[in-house]
C-alpha cells in the first residue's frame, strides 16, 4: 500500500492521563510501523509538553483549545476543542493533504472530523468507546438526551465507525451507518512476565483507574469488609484519580478495611510496570465499557483477573482458568471471589500463564493490522 496520511484528532491526549490517551499513542505507533504517516492533533494543556514533538515515527501536534484540566474534561472544556480547535486542526489538514481523519470519541473529535470531511472531502472513521455511547455512565451522562443526538449525527455522517469491542449492543441501535465494525483494545505485550504467588505472606491484588463511581471502587471496598470476616492475607493497591475520590473515600471511612486497601494516586504509564509486575492478581469492577486498557495490560504481564461479568471483559478472561468473571454491583460475589483466589493460591502461576496467553492474542501490532484492514475497505468505498 502507497504510504497514507492518517490524522487521528483526539480532545485527550498526554499530559492527560486516561484510556484514551494510551489508546491513541499505542496505535498510532503500531500504525506508523505498518506503512502509515501519523499526526495526532489534540488539546495543548500547560506544561512542558511542546506544540510539535515528533517521536516513534509519529507526530503529535498540540492546540491551544481553552482546555485546562488533566482529569476529565468538563463540558466546557469539550466545546472549546471544537469551537477553537476545529478551525486549526481545518487548517493543519488542509496543508497536510490527509487522507485519512481518525476521531478517537465521536465527542467532541468526531464532531470536529465531520467538519474536515464535509470541508476538504477527507473521509473520517470514528471510533466510539464507552466515553461516549449512549447509555453507558459517565461523567457525561447527564446530557445524553443530547449527546445521543450528537452520536448519531457523526456516526451517519462519517465514512466509516469502529465500535470498541463490547459495546455493540449498545452502540448499534444509534448508527446507522453501512462501514462498521466492532475491533478490541490492545495491550503492549512486555518482555518481562509478572510472577503470581511470589509476593509473600499476604496476595497482593492491582487495580488501576479513574476514582469515578462507574469503575465500582464503592463495591470494591464493601467486599473488602465482607473478606476481612474470615481472612486478612491480602492487600489491595489502587492507582489513579478522579473526581469520584470524596465519595470513594466517603465508603472507606464506613468500613474497617484501611489496612486491606492503599490509594496511591496518580503514576505515570512509563512507570507503571513494577506495579504490574510487584502483583499477584488484578482487579477491574468497573461498570459496563468497551474494556479496561490497563486490565488489558495486566493480562499481558501474565496477572490472573478478576473483573466485572461485562462483554468486553468476557474476550480477556478465562472464567475459571486466567481468572474470575463477576456480576457487577454484587460486593458479595466479588467478595466470594476474592475468597477464591485466597484459597487456591497454588493456582496462580498457571492461571497467569494463560491470562498470558490470551494477552499475546491481542498485541496492539494485532490490532493495529485490524484497523488497517478496515481503513482500506473505507477508501476503497470511498
Amino acid at each position: 500500500m502507497t504510504r497514507k496520511k492518517l490524522a487521528i484528532l483526539t480532545h485527550e491526549f498526554y499530559p492527560v492521563l486516561s484510556g484514551g490517551t494510551i489508546f491513541t499513542d499505542k496505535l498510532a505507533i503500531e500504525l506508523a510501523k505498518i506503512g502509515y504517516d501519523v499526526d495526532i492533533l489534540t488539546a495543548r494543556l500547560a506544561g512542558d509538553f511542546p506544540a510539535v514533538e515528533r517521536r516513534d515515527g509519529i507526530t503529535i501536534r498540540r492546540y491551544r483549545t481553552a482546555r485546562e484540566s488533566v482529569g476529565d474534561a468538563t463540558l466546557a472544556e469539550h466545546l472549546t476543542y471544537f469551537a477553537l480547535g476545529a478551525p486549526q486542526m481545518l487548517a493543519e489538514a488542509a496543508r497536510a493533504r490527509y487522507d485519512l481523519l481518525f476521531p478517537v470519541f465521536a465527542i467532541p473529535s468526531g464532531l470536529t472530523a465531520v467538519l474536515i470531511q464535509q470541508a476538504l472531502r477527507i473521509p473520517s472513521v470514528v471510533f466510539v468507546d464507552a466515553a461516549d455511547t449512549p447509555g453507558v455512565q459517565s461523567a457525561m451522562n447527564s446530557y445524553v438526551r443530547h449527546l445521543a443526538s450528537l452520536f448519531r449525527f457523526v456516526t451517519h455522517r462519517s465514512a466509516g465507525v469502529v465500535i470498541c469491542e463490547g459495546l455493540e449492543d449498545m452502540a448499534m441501535p444509534y448508527i446507522v451507518n453501512p462501514h462498521v465494525t466492532a475491533i478490541p483494545n490492545g495491550a503492549v505485550i512486555p518482555v518481562e512476565r509478572a510472577r503470581p504467588g511470589e509476593h509473600g505472606p499476604k496476595l497482593e491484588i492491582l487495580s488501576i483507574g479513574r476514582l469515578v463511581l462507574r469503575k465500582g471502587f464503592q463495591d470494591i471496598i464493601r467486599a473488602l469488609g465482607i473478606v476481612k470476616k474470615k481472612r486478612s492475607d491480602l492487600h489491595l493497591k489502587v492507582i489513579g484519580y478522579g473526581k469520584g475520590e470524596d465519595e470513594i473515600m466517603r465508603v472507606l471511612a464506613e468500613h474497617d478495611v484501611t489496612d486491606l486497601i492503599s490509594f496511591v494516586g496518580r503514576v505515570e504509564y512509563r512507570d507503571l510496570g513494577s506495579h504490574y509486575l510487584g502483583s499477584d492478581a488484578y482487579l477491574f469492577y468497573g461498570d459496563r465499557e468497551g474494556s479496561s486498557l490497563a486490565m488489558i495490560e495486566a493480562v499481558a504481564y501474565g496477572l490472573p483477573v478478576l473483573a466485572s461479568d461485562h462483554p468486553g471483559n468476557r474476550t480477556y478472561v478465562d472464567h475459571g482458568k486466567s481468572g474470575y468473571l463477576v456480576e457487577y454491583g454484587k460486593p458479595e460475589a466479588l467478595a466470594a471471589s476474592l475468597l477464591a483466589l485466597l484459597e487456591e493460591r497454588d493456582r496462580l502461576p498457571e492461571m497467569g500463564r494463560r491470562s498470558r496467553e490470551l494477552g499475546e492474542s491481542y498485541s496492539w501490532a494485532k490490532i493495529a493490522e485490524r484497523y488497517d484492514g478496515f481503513f482500506r475497505q473505507v477508501l476503497g468505498a470511498g
